[in-house]
């Protein structure tokens, strides 16, 4: 069992997050996984790398859902859910993934886009923290109205990485969030990150690449062999 314990213990309003034991018996070339347990306390980010190939985004894809696997529990804050509340539990545990996809549509659409769910419950949109945002991440320049598809791959990257912060799940998955981005971007970007998992607080799981934020996470893992050592 992987146990998370923050850094930072003075922040009230604790999120407590349990997935597995996760058994998977992989697919093609993928190694299957056995009895990987995370269990972490918010305010936390824990970072997961691993080799190419190793399956880390399946490992996060099992975690949401997304793909089938024998999950023993999945709870967050004491309520668990089970295979029939998989949606409930992706409005609480939310997975960005690497290709970081726009829907159709402005880039307001983008960002209003979970808030349309019914499982949004009682979470508002705010476009004054939109656009704070925006020009937090360097994409001041971009209008609200303009095509989303039109913008470039790290401008994406960025804009999905924005709409999951603005959604503010207690628990964040990010598949190489910052894939494609300058140094100088990437550690605005990671700044941004680790202040969401001490502000709201939540706990935020990372697969990343750039060993240089390694020593900045709360835990760091690295999934080989199906199995999670620490890193």
């Amino acid at each position: 069992m992987l146990d998370g314990q923050s850094r930072n213990t003075d922040v009230n309003g604790v999120v407590d997050f349990e997935c597995g034991p996760i058994e998977y018996e992989g697919a093609g070339n993928c190694v299957p996984f056995k009895d990987i347990h995370l269990k972490f306390k918010a305010p936390h980010l824990s970072i997961i790398t691993g080799p190419s190939g190793c399956g880390k985004t399946t490992l996060l894809k099992i975690i949401v859902g997304l793909k089938r696997a024998r999950v023993g529990i999945r709870r967050i804050n004491k309520k668990t859910y089970g295979e029939g509340d998989l949606s409930k539990w992706r409005s609480k545990c939310t997975l960005l993934l690497q290709d970081a996809p726009v829907i159709e549509g402005s880039v307001l659409n983008n960002l209003l886009f979970p808030f349309e769910f019914k499982n949004s419950n009682t979470r508002k949109f705010s476009r004054d923290r939109a656009r704070g945002l925006l020009n937090e991440f360097g994409l001041g320049h971009i209008k609200f109205d303009q095509d989303a598809n039109l913008l470039s791959g790290g401008e994406r990257h960025r804009l999905c990485l924005i709409r999951a912060l603005l959604w503010s799940p207690p628990v964040l998955l990010l598949d190489e969030p910052f894939t494609g981005l300058e140094p100088e971007l990437q550690n605005k970007c990671f700044d941004k990150v680790l202040e969401f998992s001490r502000i709201r607080p939540a706990i935020v799981i990372c697969v990343l690449h750039e060993r240089n934020f390694l020593k900045r996470a709360d835990s760091c893992w690295r999934l080989e062999d199906g199995t999670l050592h620490r890193a």
